[in-house]
């Protein structure tokens, strides 16, 4: 036994916590559903002591198409019955606070995703699934390597290129999210290249490594077309059951210089939103603007700046701003600053999940199926046709002009 540990566990109410993949009558390619918008759960937490159990508890997990994971813990007193999936209390419509039901919790588990991953012309990873494993392995840190995982194939698996899985290790000390995010998020300096352009060492997406974010691993449900991954999970047994992480030191953040604004774009960066903050005129109250004005700092300096002169700044413009009594009392302005912590985290948290992901956009048609050549002719008979057409129409004189 290398530790004890749990998972947290959470089933929604009916919406699917796994993709509905279709193939309808006539189509040529599959249709993709997105995973179910659930809003309540039911929690529970699964002791493990292991890989084993850890293992044990994935299989079950995968053959529940309404149930998925969170490296989160329960808050205390939540409902574990009916609870939404949130890692901050937020205000809701009628005034009153809803408060968190997940924290974060260093675990020993550890869970990888990988999203097309560049397949080998020598591997056929449907058929060879073992090799596909030592493959993505081989692209990890030297302390993954020859260690036991339990595997699974994404729902992308056999439906989109290149190899599409999830790896579940299991460590001999627990981590936090953020160790997880400085260890695996390393980059390679290159010259002459802002920081935040440099590539990351490892293609892990990073997104998972957060108290709420969910970890989906129930099977796909195929609608009209048979799984075409014979083989969808296992495990893969290494040369031992744990992985000794090594030391991890927390990134160091960047510090804003000392009582020096940070000046944003003119009309739209940090100080055009902090001078909206008030009911002066030309304000735009609090929240709206507080909010954006933390955005564009984040968005500017980085998911890893270090927010102490922020959260310093937005309080003293929060409580320093004109405001009209009738709207925003002091009850408000104090909710308004204690929500600082909270606004501000979720916003790093989303730059975290823009950085660690490539900044380029899919194409929204599907690719071309034929060749330059083709398209050319195909072009041309449309043409032609329109030509033809048109004569038809107007008559000869206008042949006789043309």
């Amino acid at each position: 036994m290398s530790g004890v540990d749990s998972v947290t566990v959470l089933t929604t109410k009916g919406p699917l916590a796994t993709k509905r993949i279709t193939l309808p009558p006539g189509a040529t390619r599959p249709v993709i559903e997105p995973y179910g918008n659930a809003a309540f759960f039911s929690i529970w937490e699964a002791p493990l002591s292991g890989i084993g159990d850890l293992a044990a508890l994935l299989r079950m997990v995968e053959r529940r198409p309404t149930t998925l994971l969170v490296r989160g813990a329960p808050c205390a007193g939540v409902d574990r019955r009916n609870a939404k999936r949130r890692l901050h209390a937020r205000k809701a419509k009628d005034g009153t606070v809803e408060p968190a039901t997940l924290e974060g919790a260093a675990r020993h588990w550890i869970p990888l995703d990988f999203d097309s991953i560049a397949c080998p012309d020598w591997l056929d990873p449907v058929h060879e699934p073992d090799r596909a494993v030592e493959h993505v392995v081989g692209l990890l840190p030297e302390e993954f390597h020859g260690a036991t995982c339990w595997w699974a194939f994404t729902s992308g698996q056999g439906v989109k290129g290149g190899i599409r899985i999830r790896l579940f290790f299991w460590a001999d000390r627990a981590l936090a999210d953020w160790e997880l995010k400085a260890w695996l998020g390393e980059r390679v300096p290159i010259a002459g290249m802002p920081r935040s352009a440099w590539p990351r060492r490892f293609p892990v997406d990073l997104s998972i490594f957060a108290p709420a974010q969910p970890i989906y691993v129930a099977r796909p449900i195929f609608v009209g077309m048979p799984d075409p991954v014979p083989t969808r999970s296992g495990i893969w047994r290494g040369d031992s059951d744990a992985i000794t992480p090594p030391v991890i030191d927390k990134p160091k953040r960047h510090v804003a210089a000392p009582g020096r604004p940070f000046c944003g774009e003119p009309g739209k960066g940090y100080e055009y939103y902090r001078s909206n903050i008030g009911d002066h005129e030309g304000g735009d109250g609090f929240y709206a603007p507080v909010k954006s004005a933390v955005a564009a700092w984040i968005a500017r300096q980085g998911a890893v700046a270090d927010i102490t002169w922020l959260q310093a700044d937005l309080e003293h413009a929060i409580r320093s701003a004109t405001r009209d009594p009738a709207k925003h009392d002091d009850g408000y302005i104090e909710f308004r600053v204690a929500d600082l912590d909270h606004l501000i985290e979720a916003i790093v948290e989303l730059q975290a999940t823009k950085e660690a992901k490539p900044d380029h956009c899919k194409p929204t048609y599907p690719p071309p199926l034929g060749s330059v050549a083709e398209a050319r002719a195909a072009l041309t008979a449309v043409f032609d046709q329109f030509v033809a057409e048109t004569f038809a129409y107007y008559g000869e004189p206008m042949r006789m002009a043309a």
